[in-house]
């Protein structure tokens, strides 16, 4: 829990609902005695189960299609989608929680690896950290193999930063909720608690050192102006520029239009909103990553097999 520990008690910009940031809370600071798990397993271990699972399901169909987690396997069944699972608090990097850096690494040993034809994400995250995720955006941005992107639940700021990307992004059911496009930081100040416990904080800065964390002071303080335009609208901008260039409705709207200000959509109005494409089940997101990437695979043979005849 240290790490996200570590977010929520810093001043990092988040890109979170306030459900996710509630949620990441009662995650973080359990009481004393309430943690059931002291080795609490890794996101890897957790999506090891999941790749099962959805093995399974696709077990039930005729499709014969292939997923996978471990992307530089080279004995994987040709055509092969790449299985990326988004959930829950998205941090930087983390072992036990989704990070960003990760799914880069993942998506580059996917491009990789030629039994791969396509990647399927599979989110369901209230969103989380920002920081890396400008680096993420150019990786996905450069794939050159199919993205399809399926939700269950919530697909919410972060998340929404990086389903954005997918060529065609879909809802589960009518209740799925997207958006919250947006950039936020929230904490506790914790300063009064500890005076009253008689804990007293001592600080001292050097006298050329006057604006050593001055921005995150003033916060503080109740003045937020400086760490709202220096460090919160400058990711806002980055987090509205990424979405408008991936999905074309957005593009075309207006920066006051409640979807580019924070609002959230359940699926109905997000297809509407040109946020989604559609509602699918997750066999049918699947199949559909498959068969652009069958299509691709096909379209690049038959382009190689021409410059050999040139």
């Amino acid at each position: 829990m240290k790490v996200l520990k570590n977010i929520l008690l810093s001043e990092r910009p988040l890109l979170i609902s306030n459900d996710g940031y509630r949620q990441a809370i009662d995650i973080a600071f359990l009481p004393a005695g309430k943690s059931f798990l002291t080795d609490p397993p890794t996101y890897k271990e957790e999506t090891d189960k999941a790749v099962a699972c959805v093995r399974k399901l696709l077990s039930e169909s005729e499709d014969n299609i292939e997923v996978t987690n471990d992307f530089e396997n080279t004995d994987l069944p040709e055509n092969t989608v790449a299985y990326h699972r988004v959930y829950g608090f998205i941090t930087g990097g983390s072992r036990w929680y989704f990070s960003s850096k990760q799914l880069e690494a993942d998506l580059i040993a996917a491009e990789a690896n030629p039994s791969i034809c396509a990647h399927l994400l599979h989110i369901d995250s209230y969103g989380g950290e920002a920081w890396y995720l400008d680096r993420l955006t150019e990786t996905m941005r450069g794939c050159k193999k199919p993205i399809v992107g399926i939700y269950e639940d919530r697909c919410a700021s972060a998340a929404y930063y990086i389903g954005c990307h997918a060529d065609v992004l879909y809802a589960t059911t009518e209740n799925d909720f997207v958006g919250c496009i947006g950039t936020m930081t929230s904490f506790y100040d914790w300063d009064g608690y500890y005076e009253k416990m008689g804990v007293k904080l001592i600080e001292a800065k050097a006298t050329m050192s006057d604006l050593k964390n001055k921005t995150f002071d003033d916060l503080v303080d109740g003045k937020p102006a400086a760490f709202i335009k220096n460090v919160l609208n400058p990711l806002n901008d980055q987090f509205i520029a990424a979405v408008r260039s991936q999905r074309p409705k957005l593009a075309s709207m207006d920066n006051d239009n409640p979807v580019l200000r924070g609002e959230t959509y359940y699926t109905p109005a997000a297809i509407e909103n040109g946020l989604i494409d559609g509602k699918r089940t997750l066999a049918e997101a699947i199949a559909e990553a498959h068969a652009l990437g069958c299509r691709k695979s096909e379209s690049s043979a038959l382009k190689d097999s021409i410059y050999e005849l040139i």
